[in-house]
């Protein structure tokens, strides 16, 4: 299933704050406002060290200043360090002209975390300071989507749609909503819409591949299946529902099959294990199902 974006590089995105901000001077001898913009320059051009130099010394001049621990946010994400990610996006939304943008990102972040309370405060503060930017719907959607309120999810995606009605991941997540809302042939109408509108959208492609074999067509499920696979060969969502729809069927050879697709690129995917277990169980390989069920290899 599709998710929101990533944290994104902010570009003009920027607070009043270093506009208005005392004109201090970072080590390099430059004001502190040109210090910032080169900052994230040097980010921008993949040069981390040279930007986080540049941040700290921004902070010790100006040690709330948001744009700087918007940027080192940023970084620390990049860098997996989801936690500092966190809690620099935090600072650069604790002052009063922090711009939606950092506090979208903010509940980006919380997100991925599985914090889903700050995601959804910080999302909807984005979406009160600039209701009219499609993504901050669409990732309010999604986090509302992961916390198990789907009406609320339902209704900020088409929000989305109606800001930006030819987006065609805001079709397949408004569709991934109503499936959980057990609405199939609403879904089934989304991720239509997101094919028309993006016929080489690999996501939605095995989002209504898994779907159609659900309402009783196999073949033409495996058949969108297939193309998903087509699309993206390393989509490891479209193998296991390729898995799932053979192992449906009782075609348990098959199944595996493309388990060991998925295992020769993926070994490592969470869902491999528990997947691959069933089915060696039902081929009577016991053993290598208990085995499987470890994790351990074969």
């Amino acid at each position: 299933m599709a998710r929101s974006p990533r944290p994104g590089k902010p570009g003009h995105a920027r607070s009043r704050a270093a506009a208005s901000a005392p004109q201090g001077m970072p080590a390099q001898g430059i004001p502190v406002e040109q210090a910032i913009d080169l900052a994230y320059r040097h980010w921008e051009a993949g040069q981390f060290p040279e930007a986080e130099t540049l941040c700290r010394q921004v902070l010790a001049v100006l040690p709330a200043q948001p744009d700087t621990h918007h940027l080192l946010g940023l970084m620390a994400h990049a860098l997996g360090r989801l936690d500092l990610a966190i809690e620099h996006m935090r600072q650069a939304c604790g002052q009063p002209m922090a711009p939606a943008a950092y506090f979208s990102n903010l509940g980006e972040l919380c997100r991925r975390a599985g914090r889903l309370e700050e995601a959804e405060r910080a999302t909807r503060q984005a979406a009160a300071r600039d209701w009219l930017a499609p993504g901050i719907w669409s990732n309010l959607g999604i986090i509302l989507q992961e916390a198990g309120k789907l009406e609320d999810s339902a209704r900020c995606l088409q929000r989305m749609l109606a800001l930006a009605p030819d987006a065609p991941e805001g079709h397949n997540n408004l569709g991934n909503t109503l499936l959980l809302m057990e609405r199939s042939g609403e879904a089934a109408l989304r991720y239509g819409a997101a094919l028309i509108l993006n016929p080489l959208y690999a996501d939605a492609c095995s989002n209504l591949g898994k779907l159609t074999a659900a309402l009783g067509q196999p073949e033409a499920g495996m058949a969108l299946l297939r193309r998903a696979l087509a699309i993206n060969p390393r989509m490891a969502d479209a193998y296991l529902n390729a898995a799932e729809l053979e192992a449906g069927r009782g075609r348990w050879t098959d199944a595996l099959n493309w388990l060991e697709a998925l295992r020769d690129f993926a070994p490592d995917n969470p869902k491999l294990p528990g997947a691959r277990a069933f089915i060696v169980d039902r081929l009577g390989r016991i053993a290598e199902a208990e085995a499987a069920a470890k994790g351990k290899p074969q």
